[in-house]
């Protein structure tokens, strides 16, 4: 727990939020901002206006992604099985279990949280839409990502809590971890909508170990597959994408809804084309059917798009302000084994800040070798771009997860802790780690330490002292954060050569 004086003062000039809020953090007196989490920092009393993206979890292919499209695809293959041969039992126990989602806090409730998730009557109404839908009959709907293009009465709300629904279960196991991470009191026996198990193709009912505040139980969501809206949006694709592609064809067909200007440029107007093509899901099913290439680009338009930042969460959030806060707080945590819990519970908050959303879901003390070894954190190694993306390609390092050793030495990390951390490595794992400690006497002697473990094969290790973790803070603050991986990078490099 962070509680130094000046960091407080400097985290409530980094960012406006009210002080009225009583967020996760808050609940259980974490000490840490929405930037310092990896979960979206829900608070109780209101949604939080963000939506689980099934196509973000569609598209990526780090670890915890694909556990969640592999439910979503199970679930969703089901219930298409169910309706094509007209199995309407089936498929009415399948949706009838869809209950409210109310437990993430996420979305756009009025007034206190309640939860969209389908009632009876609702999946009976989702059910009928879906055996009367164009896009199911046709085989263009495939995913549930999709359904909110094709299907009428589905909004982003509604696919948010299906998406939730489907994957609760990973969801608990998640929120389980991070209640370890950050010491968070969990309640055994707490009742919440049952979860799909995507081996049976069934739905379990259990009672389930969560946090509550106020009484109720909370499940937590990684900020990695939320969304400000979703990714793929009906209306956006039929204004920007159906409706021009028309324009265009129109066009080339010198249909009669081209108009001749005077300057004898010739064009076709979207309120034509709209007249002619009005907003109906149904239809949009048949053009997809017609011309699949423009949902193709338009997916791949999207999957494009990256993560919610800080400043997604909280508009005022300052990072240039807030990196300086985080030095100060760093440069007032003693050395030694006394404070060795409020070091680690620091850095996993900067790493988190400077490294998301390359590196997400971090996991504290990961039991490898049947429990004989432990590692500090183990973080899902998901960059697109950048040096932890070339991390994961390159066939040395190979890391899907990375390894991160917190050392709150006062003294000098020496050999036994770099074999400690290369006896971690794996190829389930991955061959790169990160060591943090406080200070490094000989910087030239301890380079060739990690060196002589890298060219023994026994991975690749980065230490980061107090002067590195502050480097990378200097960079953000001033407006330089983009030149991190330039920096870890020629740590690589040193290592290589």
């Amino acid at each position: 727990m962070q509680n130094d004086v000046a960091i407080v003062a400097l985290r409530g000039a980094a960012s406006k939020k009210g002080s009225e809020t009583m967020d996760v953090s808050k609940s259980f007196n974490l000490g840490k901002t929405q930037a310092e989490l990896d979960f979206v920092n829900i608070d109780p009393c209101k949604d939080t206006p963000v939506f689980v993206d099934p196509y973000a979890l569609e598209i990526k292919g780090d670890e915890w992604s694909t556990l969640c499209a592999d439910h979503l695809r199970s679930f969703f293959t089901a219930v298409l099985e169910a309706l094509k041969t007209n199995k309407m039992s089936r498929a009415q126990h399948l949706t009838n279990h869809l209950g409210e989602a109310g437990e993430t806090y996420l979305g756009v409730s009025k007034g206190r949280p309640q939860g969209r998730g389908l009632g009876p009557s609702k999946s009976g109404d989702l059910l009928s839409a879906l055996a009367a839908s164009r896009a199911v009959q046709t085989g263009v709907l495939s995913d549930l990502a999709e359904a909110e293009l094709f299907i009428r009465g589905i909004g982003r709300d509604i696919i948010s809590d299906l998406t939730t629904n489907i994957i609760r279960s990973p969801l608990i196991a998640y929120t389980q971890s991070q209640c370890e991470l950050h010491g968070i009191p969990i309640i055994s026996n707490c009742s919440v909508g049952p979860t799909w198990d995507a081996t049976t193709e069934n739905w379990i009912q259990a009672y389930q170990s969560l946090p509550r505040i106020q009484g109720s139980p909370i499940i937590l969501v990684p900020k990695y597959s939320v969304r400000r809206s979703l990714s793929l949006d009906s209306q956006e694709f039929y204004n920007h994408h159906m409706i021009e592609f028309l324009q265009q064809e129109y066009l080339a067909a010198s249909s009669s809804l081209v108009h001749t200007l005077q300057s004898g440029r010739r064009r076709v107007y979207k309120k034509d084309v709209k007249k002619r093509h009005p907003f109906i899901k149904d239809d949009m099913a048949d053009f997809v059917k017609k011309n699949p290439k423009v949902l193709e680009q338009y997916r791949e338009l999207k999957g494009a798009q990256g993560a919610l930042g800080s400043s997604d969460f909280d508009e005022t959030f300052d990072e240039m302000t807030f990196a300086t806060a985080l030095s100060v707080t760093l440069a007032s945590i003693p050395a030694g084994n006394d404070a060795a819990t409020q070091y680690h519970s620091f850095m996993t908050g900067v790493l988190e800040f400077l490294f998301y959303p390359a590196l997400i879901y971090p996991v504290k003390e990961k039991e490898i070798h049947e429990g004989r070894k432990r590692i500090d954190i183990k973080y899902t190694n998901a960059a697109e771009r950048g040096f932890f993306e070339r991390l994961l390609k390159a066939p040395q390092t190979r890391a899907i997860n990375v390894m991160v050793e917190c050392k709150n030495y006062s003294k000098e990390i020496k050999n036994p802790e770099l074999d400690q951390m290369g006896g971690r490595f794996g190829h389930t794992r991955g061959f790169f780690g990160i060591l943090c400690c406080r200070h490094i006497d000989d910087k030239k002697l301890f380079a060739k330490r990690c060196k002589d473990t890298a060219l023994d094969t026994r991975g690749y290790i980065l230490a980061l002292d107090d002067a590195d973790i502050t480097g990378f803070l200097s960079l953000v603050a001033s407006g330089s954060r983009r030149n991190i991986d330039r920096e870890l990078q020629q740590k690589l490099d040193a290592l290589l050569n």
